[in-house]
């Protein structure tokens, strides 16, 4: 799936051209992020008091008339939150979906599930850029939406990921196939998360200029292309073909490929064949062989970054 994100900028605000819904840029995968931290050195959220955030209930919650959250009505109309990162959806969007959203997104944040986000640089990064997950109940629902980026901006939500219902599979792990369905949850999610790593870390995680992701994935399509090339040379084992997926978003789909692949989610039956359209690497000992500089860096422990593939059941118990 495409990768389609949303985070507000100067850019945006400065074009001469008409100005986009929130859903339009969500659905063209706009990516311009908040502005970068100062990089720096992970430290575990056990070490870290200032981590210490609230266990997620799950709860939903009808959105409220004022405040932040209500720029989101009328077209959202419940929400969730987990470690402070908000999901919206709307009506028609069963709750059992959102839930599961919500535990995949823990899962994320809190890959050791000891009640506690890992990494509470790349937490704070996402609090303060308002990230927030927007659910519908299908891709069409989300084409009629009537938000306003630059309203939503003046709220504080400067990040977004969109997932919908349809793709959201609870019964579906990411590694267990079922009538050639994939749950999607997995794949939406991380994008949202992801914004938080380019944040902290935009030496190693940055998705333009001279990043080391950057650096890989330009081995790993066989060259340097801000929009996909009509066909991808021969070397190449990272040839996604979206035309209005230009270099920032493939980066952002590279990400999700990387990490995924190095934590065993694209390793099962039919699943090789199934993406061979946009990715060669299936497995983690295919991706330490051929694409060593993206297994060095996924695996550097100063990033914290995730080392357990969600399944959507997030149960912390105490570290």
């Amino acid at each position: 799936m495409q990768i389609s994100l949303y985070c507000a900028s100067r850019e945006h605000s400065e074009a001469k051209s008409p100005p986009l819904s929130l859903a339009a840029l969500l659905l063209l995968g706009s990516v311009a992020c908040t502005p970068v931290v100062d990089e720096a050195v992970f430290q575990p959220s056990s070490h870290d008091p200032a981590a210490l955030v609230t266990l997620p209930d799950f709860t939903i919650h009808p959105l409220p008339e004022e405040g932040p959250l209500s720029v989101f009505r009328p077209d959202m109309a419940k929400y969730t939150e987990v470690f402070g990162v908000h999901i919206v959806a709307s009506r028609k969007t069963k709750d059992k979906k959102i839930h599961h959203a919500a535990r995949v997104l823990a899962e994320w944040l809190d890959n050791n599930e000891d009640g506690t986000p890992d990494n509470p640089m790349v937490l704070k990064a996402l609090q303060e850029g308002g990230a927030f997950l927007i659910m519908v109940s299908q891709e069409r629902d989300m084409r009629r939406l009537d938000l306003e980026f630059e309203v939503v901006e003046e709220a504080g939500f400067f990040i977004g990921q969109d997932l919908y219902g349809e793709e959201t599979l609870p019964k579906n792990p990411p590694h267990v196939q079922e009538r050639g369905r994939f749950d999607a949850t997995i794949e939406e999610v991380l994008h949202l998360v992801s914004n938080g790593y380019t944040e902290v870390y935009p030496s190693a995680f940055d998705w333009e200029g001279d990043s080391l992701l950057m650096q890989a994935m330009v081995k790993a399509r066989g060259g340097d292309f801000d929009r996909p090339p009509r066909r991808y040379p021969k070397e190449a084992w990272y040839h996604y073909d979206d035309p209005t997926c230009d270099s920032n978003c493939q980066a952002g789909e590279y990400f999700y490929w990387v990490l995924t692949t190095l934590l065993g989610g694209q390793d099962y039956p039919g699943r090789a064949k199934e993406i061979a359209n946009e990715w060669e690497l299936t497995t983690p000992e295919a991706l330490k062989d051929g694409d060593p500089d993206a297994y060095r860096l996924f695996t550097d422990p100063q990033y914290g970054l995730p080392t357990v593939l969600p399944d959507g059941h997030y149960a912390p118990v105490d570290a």
